[in-house]
């Protein structure tokens, strides 16, 4: 009975031992499925690509010198006007007793200086006789000036009620086309409030908003074209105006206008356009922005290797963005297989699995017709 609870206990021991000595076989990861490209070198002229918006030169938010209800409103939106024409009038009844008072004002001062006159010509006469002093005749003679001055302060009373009069009709400065209403009939507007806004027509621009990452690039180029989709396609040089030196606090875009030129028939105020900064054709890599990463402010992509099964990364330099695609000037050769999807999971050495290709994104870089050189605001 000894010798079996021994040789089972031996049994035991020899069993744990063997247990122990027994090697865990390391976990594989499998390999990682992720998108391709193979990049081919393209040719582009457009530095970098923005939409943007017609609008006119000036745009002027008319209103009245002076307050009052609105009584009659002349134009609607759409309409065209020309210097001059009368715009929108207020109740003349609020004004019309002021200026009837600054009339009468100027009636009773008149009366008073012609009084004063007759007065200082006698006692001219009197003094010519040696019948009153000098100081009368002095003292008469200032009451005179008074008098005069009385009557030169009421005049101008009275053209200045005649002018807020005036005031109450609102007419054009310069011909244009009314772009909104913003006061109706019967509403009580003070002065200076803006109620009819006009756009003048004779000069167009495009109104486009400049990412941080473009700023320099648009200030730095000298020729622009825009292309007015509404238009089939149509093509219009432009020169660049002006950059605003602060960034919307909201979208933290730069305001940039173009000035249009060429043939501008059929473009209207409000229609998109196409904003294209033109430079030199030079050859890029185009690549979706999917494929970029930056983790150190070093901007790179990740390369599937020669036995298409590993990746690692690359440094590349970015030339500009075009819509959902980034440029690539250097780093990469003709042939290299890029990882267009997945690339922000990756690491050195990985293994991965290559999924169908994808196909090369759409430049919207390509060449566009040539335009006219324009000159860059200063």
């Amino acid at each position: 009975m000894r010798v079996s609870v021994l040789t089972a206990a031996v049994l035991l021991s020899a069993l744990a031992a063997g247990c122990g000595q027994k090697d865990v076989a390391p976990k594989v990861e499998p390999p990682r499925p992720v998108r391709t490209l193979v990049v081919q070198p393209q040719t582009t002229s457009v530095a970098i690509q923005l939409p943007g918006e017609v609008r006119p030169r000036i745009e002027s938010r008319l209103g009245f010198r002076v307050g009052g209800k609105l009584a009659q409103r002349g134009v609607s939106v759409g309409d065209r006007v020309v210097p001059g024409q009368v715009l929108a009038r207020l109740d003349p009844t609020d004004l019309a007793p002021a200026l009837l008072a600054q009339q009468a004002q100027v009636v009773a001062a008149r009366t008073d200086r012609d009084l004063a006159r007759v007065e200082l010509e006698r006692l001219r006469s009197l003094r010519a006789q040696n019948y009153i002093s000098q100081a009368s005749l002095d003292r008469q003679q200032a009451g005179f000036d008074a008098a005069q001055a009385r009557l030169g302060a009421a005049e101008a009373q009275q053209q200045q009620a005649r002018n807020a009069v005036d005031f109450q009709v609102l007419k054009a400065d310069s011909a244009g086309v009314v772009t909104a209403v913003e006061a109706e009939v019967g509403q009580v507007v003070s002065a200076g409030q803006a109620v009819i806004r006009v756009a003048q027509t004779g000069e167009r621009e495009i109104l486009v908003n400049v990412p941080e990452s473009a700023l320099k690039v648009a200030r730095e180029t000298r020729d622009w074209a825009v292309v007015v989709p509404a238009l089939a396609g149509r093509t219009l040089p432009a020169r660049l105006r002006e950059v605003a030196p602060i960034s919307d606090p909201a979208s933290r875009t730069y305001a940039a206008r173009l000035t249009l030129s060429g043939d501008l028939d059929g473009v209207a105020l409000g229609m998109t356009a196409v904003v294209q900064a033109l430079r030199p054709a030079e050859t890029s890599f185009v690549l979706p922005l999917s494929a970029l990463q930056s983790t150190d402010g070093q901007p790179r992509v990740w390369k599937v290797g020669a036995d298409g099964a590993t990746v690692s990364p690359v440094e590349v330099t970015t030339g500009g963005l075009l819509d959902d695609a980034v440029r690539i000037v250097g780093g990469l050769q003709p042939g290299d297989r890029i990882v267009t999807a997945g690339a922000n999971l990756l690491r050195p050495g990985q293994a991965v699995r290559v999924l169908e290709s994808a196909a090369a994104p759409v430049s919207s870089a390509a060449p566009v017709p040539p335009v006219a050189r324009g000159e860059v605001a200063r």
